[in-house]
């Protein structure tokens, strides 16, 4: 994982964050009971936990999973706004007794983790969702690109006419794949990889045209019917 501008304008910002704390809690002159170091102690670790969520989000190197860890961030940010509030109030209340200053301290953790693991799942759920989408619509886009070239090709005007017309057929047709139609799929593969191999041919090429706009026909009828 490399360290990127982002991630030192992160870490810059939470030395900054915990710098101004640390004035802020030993320049004014607070009485240091129990209360004052458990406000303390759970306000340094919010903020540290905030640069690790941080880094672990910007550490993704592409854009989507990085958009995907916004939520994360989201979570963070409110969990450190509430815990900085509750912390300096337990450090101007010297009164409150400790014991119940780290109970409501756990409790807040322990809400911020169970969201922030809730967070995460979502996140890992989402992106084996997007995933998935790709290797479904790898199919449609793969065949629309061999058939471009096809016609790309071709030298017969007729034939590039044909070739065209039957990559827009493909470019519009349903791009999500299911396995109930694996058998279709594969006997358009095969014809499309006959009819790359007939270019010359124009009678046969034509044909296989034909046919593969049926099959594609058949196919988008297939798709609305498992919808």
């Amino acid at each position: 994982m490399s360290f990127t501008r982002n991630k030192g304008m992160l870490l810059a910002v939470a030395v900054i964050v915990l710098a101004v704390f640390n004035a802020i809690a030993f320049g004014i002159p607070f009485i240091q009971s129990g209360s004052f170091w458990v406000g303390y102690g759970f306000a340094t670790l919010a903020i540290l936990q905030t640069a690790c969520v941080g880094l672990f989000v910007l550490g993704h190197e592409d854009f989507k999973s990085r958009f995907y860890g916004i939520p994360l961030i989201s979570v963070v940010w409110a969990y450190l706004t509430v815990q900085m509030a509750v912390s300096l109030v337990e450090m101007l209340l010297p009164f409150i007794p400790y014991h119940y200053g780290i109970l409501l301290n756990a409790i807040l953790l322990a809400l911020y983790l169970i969201g922030l693991i809730g967070m995460s799942i979502g996140k890992e759920e989402v992106e084996r969702l997007d995933a998935k989408v790709k290797e479904k619509i790898f199919y449609i886009k793969s065949l629309e690109g061999d058939v471009e070239g096809m016609a790309a090709r071709a030298q017969n005007a007729g034939l590039q006419k044909a070739l065209s017309d039957l990559a827009e057929t493909i470019r519009f047709s349903d791009p999500m794949s299911s396995p109930h139609l694996a058998a279709m799929e594969n006997k358009i593969e095969i014809k499309a990889s006959l009819l790359g191999g007939s270019l010359e041919d124009l009678p046969t090429a034509s044909a296989l045209c034909d046919e593969l706009q049926q099959l594609l026909a058949e196919r988008s009828r297939k798709c609305k019917q498992l919808k």
